[in-house]
């Protein structure tokens, strides 16, 4: 090595080479890697679906659900099944471990779902597929241009064009509308006419059936020509269906569909509206595929929309959020730190060393990031949230490295030697203790390369930019850097001799006078009375743990994060009709406008905080609510950055002037939790009944906890069902439960005839009662059976009793499964803690009064366990690794013991940290932690292995660990101040962008700051004490006291190197 570094020492353009082909290739790489939101990673879900039609929920699971999840539950690679039967289908949905290529166990659960033969013989074939992997790249809004009103039929045809001509971009491919029921053919006859004219249902369907066809009747072929035979009448015209002849008239007329029933292209009958700001609209949503790129989609999303809203009358596109946007904010934020944390490094480096030498070790950010970026480009990195923040944490870790061999260089060249000689002599001293330092920092990182698998596997791409940068910087630092510290130019001789001036020499001052009157002075006492000495850390360690316990300091799951859009929730019961829906809906938009006046006003704005409401009628709570009785408002702030207000202040405003709603049967106001629900409890057990009353037991325990709000359930309560009972006389007359149900179902819910594509929509062809024949009770009651002998109302025939019936069933692993749910009051609340007296206040209760159910932790518990379960296995793995590698470098299990306690005692900064910025600890703030470790070993490496290159130059014990610490004093000094620098401007940034990120930043932060005095004042104590017990166990051992520096184990191996030369040496002679 040390050949190598004299020829870049000796010829400085092969390192400007390296520079050269770093900047070429850095740019090209970058400049080709796309943009995300989050890191894009394969899909690890499958899905399972069947239709079943007019299967109940009940019968779903027991003849589909609960048989494909035994058929599949062996099968490798599957971590859990999760399944959700409702009304004609059943969805079960796969994870897999990650463990396995997704498409192997995908062809596994094909051949083991093809394998039933026991699935109900009308169940339609099961469809199994892959979840593709997909990210948010637009949402956008139809609407009609203010004054001007547009039917919701109109606003459908131009969204299905959109489509269409996005399609045809062959820049996106996931596109999907929403805001309006489905299209249909409703042919409505009234019982009246069915009687006059002696009709019934299935006289109606056949007669569509067999008419609006087409059909082919063959060929007429001769030499001379051919001819084709075809009927062509299908039809999706109301009014072509409407001359379909029924039948011939005696007066030789004909009978014909629209003479007993009006023919009409309309909406299915199921709630499903939205509105935006209070206009009709509909959704258009497009996300992207990881190999689509999100640049070029959103520029001809917007360039289209711009054409379109010029061409179009009457109606317009919004761009409701466009995540392009969102993301350049949050890079331009990274970017703006991380170039201010850059600058702060340089400015800190030219405080303590000289510009010219500052210039060139900052140099080294830069050059490690461009080939950081060939290597990121090659392993599929995208420029996203959280690469961004990997480069902003490593910033000040780059340099430490240069600073060691940098600040060595300079005092070699101080001692008198030519810059190349100090050059070579000053890196080749260094450069054993510097790779190990960046190796077991390399080493730290690298278990987050396996969290695949957990919702933390974001931290992948963390990982590969700090390691990928600490990599290359190693090769800047031994070949780069030297090449130009070698050079008259940045080592002047003269400038040597010359004083400081400016704020450099205040500097220079500060540092002697610390050095030498405080430092030295403290040094002398703590090495004196070592053991008294060694009181302090404990008793620090003692103290943190009474914060920690007194709840000073806190601990969560994951971070709060706030958003930068919320959501009203609203579920009433289950029946209940949409104007009773909408009008509250219409209400609750009201007041979030008032709130949004309020806050202008309080402000002093001259815009609305509020940029836009959308109102949808007929889902809530992300689908689990759907019907009449459910609607939501997502609410949209404007970029609340700069403003000092959040979208949490926002929500919560607008929840407290709503206040309670005591008709609603669920209600929330919030904003997505990307990390899961800080509470929620599956409930498992076989018995539907007592799993609901456990359900019950559950909401009412977790409603009185007063740090918890919003407490809900995943199953929807179930609309009231009018089941019916067949009398004696239906059997006399011949009926059967089949023949009656479906003559009911065939009025009230309508006969299929048929299912017609007409462009992107399937329109079926339904014959059935008029809306306003199937309102009330009565007209069920009276509506007339047909039988053999006549007609009769249902009412003589059946009795019936209304009973809820379970809307889904869902099922966990196997098991029916009922999850309760609730959100934290306090956004910093201690979710541990919370759940801890869940699990000994309310739970022993629980199984004591239903035995028969079983409770999982899901949410955030359930991802920190597989986060931390997943971390924790491969971190022992790694610090086995960096232990190993320190005996390696020290030759000596005890030096590498001791440098390893410095970790724990660092963390106390880390919590410290949290608590002076009112942070609870999470499991991002371990995350920082483990950069922190690097650092800490780093600065007590370059420590030691000054002491120990003291004592073989001849130095006493007690003044070699003294002097080892004021030779260091300033680098170690440097490398904290460079890495905690890095991270100040992140540690007080108020926007959404950087909320989830600060916990790591403020580990390592203050971790570091905290770690350097200990490394400074208390790691010389150890080293001591360490001196002190090796001298008193070999004095035990022999009888003979040897002296301190005897049983050094760097003397022992220099003078194992001497006689080893000297041996080879005799060997040479003869």
């Amino acid at each position: 090595m040390r050949k190598t570094i004299e020829k870049f020492v000796e010829f400085p353009v092969y390192a400007n080479l390296i520079i050269a082909l770093a900047i070429i290739a850095g740019i090209i790489s970058f400049s080709n890697m796309p943009k995300a939101f989050f890191p894009e990673t394969e899909s690890r879900f499958l899905s399972v679906s069947v239709f079943y039609p007019g299967a109940s929920p009940v019968e779903m699971e027991e003849g589909v659900s609960s048989r494909i999840e035994e058929a599949i539950r062996g099968l490798i690679g599957i971590k859990e099944i999760t399944s959700t039967s409702v009304e004609n289908m059943a969805t079960i949905s796969i994870e897999t471990t990650g463990e396995y290529p997704i498409n192997e166990v995908l062809q596994e659960v094909k051949n083991a779902v093809d394998g039933i033969s026991s699935l109900p013989s009308a169940a339609e074939r099961p469809i199994v597929s892959k979840r593709r992997s997909i990210a948010l790249a637009l949402r956008l809004e139809l609407v009609p241009v203010d004054g001007h009103s547009m039917d919701l039929m109109t606003l459908k045809e131009h969204a299905q064009r959109i489509e269409e001509d996005f399609y045809n971009s062959g820049v996106m491919s996931q596109i999907s509308i929403s805001g309006y029921p489905s299209p249909e053919i409703s042919v409505e006859i009234q019982e009246k006419n069915l009687l006059r004219y002696k009709l019934t249902f299935d006289e109606l369907v056949r007669a569509i059936q067999n008419n609006n066809r087409d059909i082919s009747g063959g060929e007429i072929k001769s030499d001379k020509e051919e001819f084709l035979i075809r009927l062509r009448s299908r039809s999706a015209k109301p009014h072509k269906i409407g001359n379909i002849v029924l039948r011939g008239q005696d007066d030789g007329g004909y009978l014909r569909i629209r003479d007993v029933a009006e023919v009409k292209v309309k909406f299915a009958d199921s709630p499903n509206k939205r509105w935006t700001n209070g206009k009709p609209s509909v959704a258009i949503s497009v996300d992207k595929l990881p190999e689509e790129d999100l640049d070029e989609i959103t520029e001809f999303a917007r360039n289209y929309i711009k054409e379109f809203n010029a061409r179009n009358q009457g109606v317009e596109i919004i761009v409701s959020r466009a995540f392009l946007d969102i993301l350049n904010s949050r890079l331009d934020l990274l970017r703006r730190n991380g170039l201010l944390g850059f600058l702060l490094v340089i400015i800190a480096l030219s405080m303590f060393l000289s510009f010219r030498l500052s210039l060139w070790v900052s140099l080294g950010i830069p050059i490690s990031f461009l080939f950081m970026f060939v290597a990121a480009y090659f392993l599929r990195v995208t420029i996203n949230l959280q690469s961004l923040f990997g480069m902003i944490l490593v910033i000040g870790i780059l340099v430490d490295d240069g600073i060691v061999i940098a600040e060595n260089i300079y005092l070699h060249f101080e001692k008198g030697k030519n810059p190349m000689h100090a050059a070579v002599d000053g890196t080749i001293e260094v450069l054993p203790a510097v790779l190990t330092s960046v190796s077991t920092t390399i080493v730290a990182f690298s278990p987050l390369l396996f969290l695949m698998g957990t919702r933390m596997e974001m931290m992948l791409h963390v990982a590969i930019i700090v390691i990928a940068s600490l990599f290359f910087s190693l090769f800047e630092a031994f070949l780069v850097l030297p090449a130009h510290l070698g050079s008259d130019w940045v080592l002047n001789r003269k400038r040597l001799e010359r004083k400081n001036k400016g704020i450099q020499r205040y500097f220079e001052a500060f540092i002697a006078w610390l050095r030498d009157r405080i430092y030295q002075q403290l040094l002398n006492w703590l090495i004196k009375w070592r053991f008294i000495a060694l009181s302090f850390p404990i008793a620090l360690v003692l103290i943190t743990i009474g914060l920690f316990m007194g709840g000073q300091i806190r601990n969560t799951f994951f971070p709060m994060v706030d958003f930068d859009n919320f959501t009203l929730n609203v579920a009433f019961t289950p029946g209940d009709g949409e104007k009773q829906t909408l009008d509250y809906l219409n209400q609750f938009e009201k007041t979030i406008w008032e709130v949004n006046d309020e806050i202008v006003e309080e402000m002093g704005l001259e815009t609305n905080i509020i940029e836009r409401t959308s109102k949808r009628l007929g889902s809530a709570f992300s689908g689990q609510e759907r019907g009449a009785h459910a609607g939501s408002i997502n609410v949209y702030p404007i970029d609340l950055e700069g403003l000092n207000i959040s979208g949490r202040t926002i929500s919560t405003r607008v929840s407290e002037k709503i206040g309670r709603v005591p008709e609603a049967r669920k209600f929330t106001i919030g904003g997505r939790n990307r990390w899961g629900a800080p509470v929620s409890i599956g409930l498992m057990s076989k018995n539907l009944e007592e799993l609901e009353e456990a359900k019950e037991f559950m909401l009412e325990k977790l409603s009185e906890m007063p740090q918890l709000k919003d407490v809900t359930e995943n199953i929807a309560l179930g609309k009231q069902e009018i089941r019916l009972d067949l009398k004696p006389q239906a059997y006399y007359l011949g009926l059967d439960e089949a023949s009656i149900a479906r003559q009911v179902r065939q009025g009230f819910y309508g006969a299929q005839a048929q299912r017609l594509q007409v462009g992107r929509d399937e329109l079926r062809v339904w014959v059935r009662y008029p809306k306003s024949d199937r309102m009330t009770l009565g007209q069920l009651e009276n509506m007339k059976i047909k039988t053999a002998r006549g007609t009769y109302p249902l009412r003589e025939l059946a009795d019936y009793h209304m009973e809820r019936g379970p809307v889904a069933i869902k099922r966990f692993n196997g098991s029916r499964e009922i999850r309760v749910e609730a959100e934290t009051i306090d956004p910093l609340a201690s979710v541990p803690e919370i759940l801890e007296q869940v699990e000994h206040e309310i739970m022993p209760e629980l199984q004591a009064q239903f035995a028969g159910i079983r409770y999982s932790y899901q949410g955030q518990q359930k991802y920190s366990r597989e986060a931390m379960g997943r971390a924790s296995k491969y971190y022992l793995l790694a610090f086995g690794i960096i232990f190993f590698i320190l005996v390696l470098h020290f030759k000596s299990v005890s030096k590498a013991f001791i440098i390893i306690l410095m970790i724990p005692v660092s963390l106390l900064g880390v919590a410290w940290g949290h608590g002076l910025h009112g942070q609870p600890l999470s499991i991002m703030s371990l995350w920082g932690a483990v950069a922190l470790t690097g650092v800490i070993i780093n600065d007590a490496i370059v420590f030691y292995a000054k002491y120990d290159g003291l004592l073989v130059e001849g130095w006493p014990a007690l003044d070699a660990v003294k002097e080892a610490g004021k030779i260091r004093l300033r680098p170690i000094i440097l490398t904290s101040v460079t890495t905690s620098i890095g991270l100040f401007p992140m540690l007080f940034e108020k926007s959404i962008q950087a909320q989830f990120l600060i916990p790591m930043a403020i580990s390592l932060a203050y971790g570091v700051a905290l770690g350097t005095i200990f490394i400074l004042i208390f790691f010389p104590v150890l080293i001591v004490l360490l001196n002190d017990a090796r001298v008193y166990l070999q004095y035990v051992w022999t009888g003979v006291k040897p002296s301190r520096e005897e049983v050094e184990t760097a003397i022992k191996h220099h003078q194992r190197q001497i006689r080893f030369e000297q041996g080879r040496s005799k060997q040479k002679t003869t």
